[in-house]
């Protein structure tokens, strides 16, 4: 008995012990693979999708240059900065004592030149008139001799060789002395050199009339143009001299005047060769400026420059100007921003990290939580 039942309990341990040791074997796997699986959430977001390139720009708005022609004292201003001026209005004037001389003088030598010119020809007239008169004379007595003289030469049988050659030299003197007369007095009308030269001096003082006229017009400033002033130069009592031209309009401009003549700015870009071939006019370009901030302004291409430009290290760019749409009061001339131009852009979209993207059957698919907290696809 004893023996038989040690036996029995040798199995039964065997198999318990086999037992315990696959049933341990089975499950440990699943426990390890359990703790192993590591679930990561990624967040949906809604918002903008856009494909393009980014370039820096910096902001021009278009203006115009409003100066004197002429140097001088500025003696009265007649508008501020931020005034809105009509065309025809008055904006300042310079000291014109000098400039009132100058125009007296032209004025003197003008009615010198002219009085002149008359003289000229009042005194050609009269000579045309005497030369005329001799021509008359000269020509009268030269038929007088012929009418004696060529009848003796006819009947010449009848007369002395003396006689005939006395009226001969006597004729040919007369004829001599008409056709003399007659060449000094073509030569005298067909000679207008000194009257030419009398009008050659009118219309040069005629003309420095005319410029010191115009100098003396030009201390007054008056607007070709309606807009918004954006600067002003100098003040009364200071000289204005002549303003030197520059492709900014920068505070320091020597120009007297700056004016906004239209409502709108414009962002220009320095692109480079290789992102050229990706603006197109018309495109859409987000900018958002330095001194704005969580403000994307919109805007669009109008034009797109055919010269290049070189800077020192060799880089070629050209550039391309933007106009913005709307809300540009904030900005001012020469304000920097950032670019963007759009290539292509879905607006208002559910996007998600592609780490959250998986590949089943061929395709895409993303494992979402459900309320209940359970993973579905």
């Amino acid at each position: 008995m004893s023996k038989k039942f040690v036996k029995i309990a040798l199995i039964i341990i065997v198999v318990g012990a086999i037992g315990f040791a696959g049933f341990k074997y089975i499950n440990e796997p699943a426990e390890s693979a359990s703790e192993a699986v590591t679930i990561e959430e990624e967040k949906v977001a809604r918002g903008d999708i856009t494909i393009g390139f980014d370039g820096d720009g910096e902001a021009e708005i278009p203006s115009v240059n409003l100066d004197f022609d002429i140097s001088g004292k500025l003696t009265g201003l007649y508008i501020a900065e931020g005034d809105e001026i009509q065309i025809g209005q008055l904006l300042g004037k310079l000291d014109d004592t000098e400039y009132v001389k100058l125009l007296k003088s032209a004025e003197i030598s003008y009615k010198k030149a002219v009085a002149t010119l008359a003289q000229k020809e009042e005194d050609r007239k009269l000579s045309m008139i005497s030369e005329k008169q001799q021509l008359d004379d000269s020509k009268a007595k030269l038929d007088q001799e012929a009418s004696e003289y060529l009848p003796m030469v006819e009947l010449s049988d009848l007369y002395s060789e003396q006689a005939l050659e006395l009226q001969r030299v006597s004729y040919e003197s007369a004829k001599a002395e008409y056709e003399a007369q007659l060449e000094t007095y073509n030569i005298l009308a067909n000679s207008t050199t000194d009257i030419e030269l009398e009008k050659a001096n009118v219309e040069s003082a005629k003309l420095s009339l005319e410029m010191a006229q115009d100098d003396l017009d030009s201390t007054v400033l008056v607007s070709s143009t309606a807009g918004k002033i954006l600067n002003i130069a100098y003040k009364v009592g200071e000289t204005v001299s002549d303003a030197s031209d520059s492709e900014k309009v920068t505070a320091e401009t020597s120009h007297f005047v700056v004016v906004s003549d239209a409502d709108k700015v414009e962002v220009v870009v320095p692109v480079s060769e290789i992102d050229l071939t990706k603006v197109e006019l018309d495109q859409v370009v987000e900018v958002e400026f330095e001194a704005i901030e969580n403000q994307i302004f919109t805007g669009k291409v109008v034009s797109i420059d055919a010269l290049h430009k070189a800077d020192n290290s060799g880089l070629i760019t050209y550039d391309v100007t933007i106009e913005l749409d709307s809300g540009i009061d904030k900005i001012r001339s020469g304000m920097t921003c950032s670019v963007e131009f759009i290539i292509k852009q879905q607006k208002n979209v559910i996007y998600i990290s592609n780490k959250a993207v998986t590949m089943m059957d061929g395709g895409q698919v993303v494992k979402v939580k459900a309320e209940n907290l359970r993973i579905k696809l």
